[in-house]
């Protein structure tokens, strides 16, 4: 049982092949030499600007399920695995949106009939204040002409 096998650019880090692990037992580790005879990929590069590392059997498996890329770090020669961003499908966002923005509607007439009312409720007010600032008046003026 082998392990993958990263063959990546010595100046960039970017991996250029992955060879899957082989998880028979009678599976054979190959050489640097033997993969580049036997993968396009690597006969088109020059073997001087290429490494490989070799892991162990099942090491990062479940890495190599879910991620979007790995490299490999150059300075510590450790892999860097990229993780993909789970986001709100945009439709569903847009939904999401739609919604809210009438809920926005219907708080805002609500707000604007609550407003109206209190402005009507204000001039009534200010109508009897009126009316009873009239009477008081009326009554000061027939008193003083008593």
């Amino acid at each position: 049982m082998l392990g993958p096998k990263l063959y990546y650019d010595k100046t960039t880090g970017e991996v250029i092949l992955t060879i899957p692990e082989k998880n028979n037992f009678g599976a054979v580790e190959t050489t640097k030499e033997q993969d580049f005879i036997m993968f396009d990929v690597l006969q088109a590069r020059n073997p001087e600007t290429i490494d490989f590392i070799q892991l162990e059997f099942g090491q990062y498996q479940s890495d190599f399920q879910t991620v979007r890329s790995w490299k490999v770090d150059l300075e510590t020669e450790q892999i860097i695995f990229e993780y993909p961003v789970f986001s709100t499908p945009l439709t569903v966002q847009i939904e999401q949106l739609r919604q809210e923005n009438e809920a926005v509607n219907v708080e805002n007439k609500t707000l604007m009939l609550a407003l109206a009312e209190s402005v009507e409720a204000q001039q009534q007010d200010k109508i009897e204040n009126q009316l009873a600032i009239a009477e008081l008046a009326e009554l000061i003026a027939t008193k003083e002409g008593l």
